[in-house]
């Protein structure tokens, strides 16, 4: 077999095997670094050693290439790793499959490649020794080495990037989506749109969502922003929105214009709840956070269908990082406290109960 395609399978083969073994590390973390890193080498070691007499053409010498790199294969990707939740086939979690049987009986396959790979190779090494055809490769090993840090990395993230899109795409099945753009391009598909702190924070209200018309329930939780667009109202099929940890001045009357509205949650420095919202019919859960969640508490007792409320306060932006600890030991120790007993008494008087 030609060199430089020998090169090229022994970089790929050991590139998949690799980020597959890698792909998953749990417990067995050691093992998993120590067989990659190991194998890896032992592997390279041998090929680059016979390469001159595997490039001899002959069937025997693909045969003995073959074999080699799917016993070197089978021992990564027969592996099986575990956490606190479940055990993992190295093979199964990279393609996406659940075997008990591969998940019970991995060790045991590995152990017979490990051994037959032994075998194998030890037998390579000694019948190729006797043609004695001597090389370094030199120009062929350190592009192999520098791809063997590269495509691992590659094939990683490439699987990693499949195996989201296919979890997006069973959750956008159930009508919930995560991302905006996909959101619009399928705007009566979706029925729940969650755009949240794990992605880039959002500083506006994005007008986009008004295409979505059949959307029920909106999660903007943990951006920066700070106002609600009067176009709210437009949204009649919103059944929850949820605001909280926002910078949010006031609660735009034109919220109570979403007919279908069934719970609120909302959060910034809101001073003030419009007094639409108190008669809101269709509103049954309210959860409130602000910086005068104390005083707002005594508005509850207008509320006329409310069910279950949750009001608690938002702490004030603060820059501990600037502060020395004495400062910041004042600050926690003088920091406004929810005023839980007004509560009782509230929820006493409205029998409204308290949501989480």
């Amino acid at each position: 077999m030609n060199k430089i395609i020998q090169a090229l399978l022994l970089v790929l083969v050991f590139s998949f095997g690799a980020s597959a073994r890698l792909s998953i590390l749990g417990w067995l973390m050691a093992i998993g670094f120590g067989s990659v890193a190991i194998l890896g080498l032992v592997h390279f070691i041998i090929h680059f050693y016979c390469m001159n007499n595997l490039a001899i053409k002959s069937i025997d010498n693909i045969s003995r290439i073959i074999i080699s790199h799917l016993l070197f294969a089978s021992i990564l990707l027969f592996q099986t790793d575990f956490d606190d939740s479940k055990t993992y086939s190295v093979l199964g979690n990279f393609f996406g499959f659940d075997s008990q049987f591969l998940e019970r009986q991995g060790y045991i396959i590995v152990l017979i490649a490990f051994v037959v790979y032994i075998f194998h190779t030890s037998k390579m090494v000694r019948e190729i020794r006797k043609n004695r055809i001597k090389g370094y490769n030199l120009k062929f090993l350190m592009p192999s080495v520098l791809l063997a840090f590269i495509l691992p990395n590659i094939f990683a993230i490439t699987a990693y990037k499949i195996d989201e899109q296919k979890a997006m795409a069973e959750l956008e099945s159930t009508g919930e989506f995560v991302s905006l753009k996909r959101a619009v391009n399928n705007p009566k598909s979706v029925q729940t749109l969650s755009l949240d702190y794990y992605q880039e924070p959002l500083i506006e209200f994005p007008s986009e969502i008004l295409k979505l018309t059949e959307l029920k329930h909106l999660n903007l939780r943990g951006n920066g922003i700070e106002s609600i667009p009067d176009i709210i109202d437009k949204m009649s099929t919103l059944e929850s929105i949820n605001l909280l940890d926002n910078n949010l001045k006031e609660i735009n009357p034109s919220i109570c214009d979403c007919s279908s509205l069934i719970e609120l949650r909302i959060g910034g420095d809101i001073s003030s709840i419009p007094d639409c919202l108190k008669k809101m019919k269709t509103l049954k859960h309210l959860s409130l956070q602000s910086t005068y969640a104390n005083e707002l508490l005594d508005e509850l007792r207008e509320f006329e269908n409310i069910e279950t409320a949750h009001f608690y306060l938002k702490s004030p932006d603060v820059d501990f990082e600037s502060m020395t600890d004495e400062q910041t030991k004042n600050h926690f120790e003088n920091s406004k406290k929810f005023d839980s007993e007004k509560w009782k008494r509230i929820k006493k008087e409205t029998g409204l109960k308290h949501k989480y």
